[in-house]
């Protein structure tokens, strides 16, 4: 694999640290823009995060409009009333603050500022990127939470409510211009939420890890960033004012998205169908599916093989069936669910569910070929 030839790609502007936040209208104001459009939700705006933002703007001479009306699974039709609102208000850059959801609209909502729609024609998995031109304003991120990474991505993923379909919206010109990993943001998370997102995070690294992809700057990072949540999330869960281990959840959540360009796998392509289906929240549904994917991937000598060389991290040993009880006793002690019971899913939609997933974009890059049943199969162990 080294004697072939590969092209890498690692070029996020990152400001990282306490405080970080408060820096951001400088490089805004540095770069010539007057007024831009904050995205974020509901949430957001009751932290009064939002208001620290805007104010620090102001003072600095940025004017900022606001869409607060992001869901929890951002659709087109939230894409569409953000565009809106960025062109009627004459903006000139957008801030995507919040978990992955308004940083998925907002890098969304920057295609559409200078594309004409509808946003399905942008469908990766159709060919859409080649329609996505270097000719958009400026999106600066500001995760709240330590999860989806989306802060240094260049896809969003975007319901489309016709359908029914979550759709990867991908170009290496959705790059935000600047991520700002800022710990303090992340403080006021409560535990069950900073738990999900953090296994959220876990996953990212572990299915980039054993894609068999040569990507060895991807791999280091993931191993990288597999221990740094294995020790951290459960001190922020305990306690989510230890700034500290929140910054290296917004490290490791970031180095995930980096890795994960090598691909994701079918515990992402559940988790979607999961999140289309019952509307789940995604860290929550890729935490109830890891185990059962894990014990059906390392069925693949490769995976096995990385698995097992996971096992100092989780203080066990080099064998792939003991690291995946170490991950699940983890995530019992964090007060995740290992499997989909008491989540309400119903019998009669694991053949809905199958076929969504394996619909989905992910399944394909599976390290384990997943063939019609298997997904099922999943299920079953799990509900």
């Amino acid at each position: 694999m080294p004697i072939l030839r590969h092209t890498y790609s690692f070029p996020t502007h990152i400001e990282y640290g306490p405080g970080a936040i408060f820096d951001l209208p400088k490089f805004i104001a540095q770069a010539g823009y007057k007024k831009g459009l904050l995205v974020t939700d509901t949430g957001i705006e009751k932290a009064g995060i939002a208001d620290s933002l805007r104010d620090v703007c102001e003072k600095s001479g940025i004017s900022i409009e606001t869409f607060s009306d992001v869901q929890s699974n951002p659709t087109d039709d939230n894409v569409y009333q953000g565009t809106k609102i960025y062109k009627d208000s004459n903006c000139e850059f957008i801030i995507g603050l919040g978990g992955g959801s308004p940083m998925d609209a907002g890098k969304t909502i920057k295609c559409l500022a200078t594309h004409d729609g509808p946003l399905e024609k942008y469908d990766d998995s159709k060919g859409g990127d080649r329609l996505i031109k270097n000719n958009m304003p400026p999106f600066y991120a500001i995760p709240t939470t330590a999860g989806t990474g989306s802060e240094v991505g260049r896809s969003s993923v975007i319901t489309i409510k016709k359908t029914n379909t979550k759709t990867i919206i991908f170009s290496p010109f959705l790059m935000p211009t600047i991520a700002v990993l800022d710990p303090e943001i992340t403080r006021s998370l409560p535990p069950h939420l900073t738990a999900a997102t953090g296994v959220d995070a876990l996953v990212h690294n572990l299915e980039a890890f054993i894609m068999p992809v040569f990507h060895p700057f991807a791999d280091a990072l993931a191993k990288d960033a597999i221990e740094r949540i294995f020790n951290n999330l459960p001190l922020v869960v305990q306690n989510g004012g230890n700034i500290a281990a929140r910054g290296e959840m917004l490290l490791a959540s970031a180095m995930g998205a980096t890795a994960f360009q090598k691909g994701l796998g079918v515990n992402h392509s559940i988790a979607h169908a999961l999140g289309v289906i019952y509307d789940m929240h995604h860290g929550l549904a890729n935490a109830a599916v890891l185990n059962a994917v894990m014990k059906y991937n390392i069925e693949d000598n490769g995976v096995r093989q990385k698995m097992a060389s996971l096992g100092r991290i989780f203080n066990t040993d080099t064998d792939a069936e003991k690291v995946i009880e170490s991950i699940k006793k983890w995530q019992i002690s964090l007060g995740l669910p290992v499997d989909l019971k008491g989540l309400g899913i119903k019998q009669a939609d694991v053949s809905a569910i199958e076929e969504y997933a394996l619909k989905d974009p992910c399944c394909p890059l599976n390290p384990r070929k997943v063939e019609k049943g298997d997904v099922a199969g999943i299920l079953q162990n799990l509900i």
